[in-house]
Order: structure tokens, then C-alpha cells, then sequence
């Protein structure tokens, strides 16, 4: 594992619970988040440092598998380390430790550094690839993902993006998203897994509905999920769950 590994300890708190007193998926995804920014803010390239130069980043894809959900009030610890990339992808891994330092999740995600201004990716700056040796191990496998169609789309439910939807880019953070999608499967539905791609921006005053059709394959992966604005029909982001 790099050497420059990076951990924080949470208390999981009542707004980051469901109905079974456990952690909820989204809320974990926020703590990812969190810890991320946190890293990166100490290893000088975070967003308030890129944006100096009119870049910033922008999470493209994320993979998250979770062994046993946290109960509340439960104390866990985030570990996470930058993990090389392919030029335009910056890839950074995480794993999630019980307060007897044993794994109850893991998660892999694929970042982008964007202009600002024409919001293109950019190549990622070679002193940000080389702070991850090419050796750097992966909790999840690197993948290229294929998402299958939806036969018969149906908006579950739409949502009006609100201020409070919006990140520092000004767009609905990526964690709404999952959210958004996984609030369309039924309330039994038990949802440990979840692959989503970003592909579009949503921005304050747009629509977006969701919808999801249940598919089945070689994996573990039940659930199809897509993200549209219904006013152009663009996919936001898509995801596989299970």
C-alpha cells in the first residue's frame, strides 16, 4: 500500500441512519467524500488549490461494497490513498474498518480534473499521478463498466435540483445521485453494492428523474439505474446495485 495513506474515526450520528438504525449507503458515500477532500486538501491539489487555476475535480465513477452496514453511534475509521491513474483518470481507493480495525467495506473511485470553463477534462499533472507509485494496490479491481439498457423506462420519481443540492461546482453533488437512484427500489430491497457512473450535470432549476429496471447477469447486480433530465432526455449518471 503507498505510504501516503490517510484515515479518519466517525461517530455514525442519527441523520446518517435508517429505519434499522444502521448507516445508509449514501451516507457512507458523503463520509467517502469527506475523507477524500480531506486527503487531497493536505496533499495541496484539493479543489480550493485547483481552482486557482480555473480546474477542478469531479468524481466520474464510484464503487462501493459494503460487508456489514455501521449501526448508530458505532465508531468506524476511513482509511484512503491516491492510486495511479490512466492520464485522465485519477483513481483513489478506500477502506472502511470496524473499531476492531476489521474491513466492513471497501470502495474505488475515478476522478477527473476538469476546465472550468469549457468544462473539458484535462490531463491529470504529472505531480499528482507520481504521488501514487504504479504499484499501488486496489481494494476493487479497475474495470471499464457496461451498462446494460433499460427495456421500458419509467421515471419513478423526478426532483427539482434545489440550492442545497449543489456542491462547490455548482452542480447536484454526486452523493444526491446515489441517493436519488436507490430511493426508486422497493422499501424490502437490501442494497449492498452500487457501481455509478457520473456523465452529466444537472444545475439548480433542472429535473431529474429516475428510474430503474431490475436486470439480471453473471454478478452480483440486480438493479439498473438511470438518471435523466427528462427536458433534453441526457443520462446524468447510471448505475448498477445490488
Amino acid at each position: 500500500m503507498s505510504n501516503i495513506t490517510y484515515k479518519e474515526t466517525f461517530k455514525v450520528r442519527a441523520s446518517e441512519i435508517d429505519f434499522e438504525q444502521k448507516a445508509t449507503l449514501p451516507a457512507i458515500c458523503n463520509l467517502l467524500q469527506e475523507v477524500a477532500g480531506n486527503h487531497a486538501r493536505e496533499l495541496e491539489f484539493d479543489i480550493t488549490d485547483l481552482q486557482k487555476n480555473e480546474l477542478t475535480w469531479v468524481l466520474h465513477r464510484l464503487t462501493v461494497e459494503i460487508d456489514r452496514f455501521p449501526k448508530w453511534r458505532e465508531t468506524i475509521t476511513i482509511k484512503t490513498w491516491p492510486s495511479s491513474g490512466d492520464g485522465l483518470r485519477a483513481h483513489r481507493d478506500f477502506l472502511i474498518l470496524d473499531r476492531n480495525q476489521e474491513v466492513i467495506g471497501k470502495s474505488l473511485s475515478y476522478w477527473l480534473i476538469l476546465n472550468i470553463k469549457n468544462r473539458r477534462p484535462v490531463r491529470i499533472p504529472k505531480e499528482i499521478m507520481q504521488m501514487a507509485p504504479n504499484d499501488t494496490q486496489h481494494v476493487l479491481p479497475v474495470t471499464e463498466v457496461d451498462f446494460p439498457e433499460i427495456e421500458s423506462p419509467k421515471y419513478k420519481h423526478k426532483y427539482e435540483v434545489r440550492k442545497t443540492d449543489l456542491d462547490l461546482n455548482k452542480h447536484v453533488n454526486n452523493v444526491h445521485y446515489v441517493d436519488w437512484a436507490l430511493a426508486t427500489l422497493p422499501e424490502e430491497t437490501n442494497v449492498r453494492k452500487v457501481d455509478i457512473s457520473f456523465l452529466g450535470e444537472a444545475v439548480l432549476g433542472d429535473t431529474v428523474g429516475a428510474q430503474f429496471q431490475e436486470y439480471k447477469n453473471d454478478t452480483d447486480y440486480t438493479f439498473y439505474h438511470q438518471l435523466r433530465r427528462p427536458s433534453d432526455n441526457n443520462i446524468l449518471a447510471q448505475a448498477v446495485s445490488g
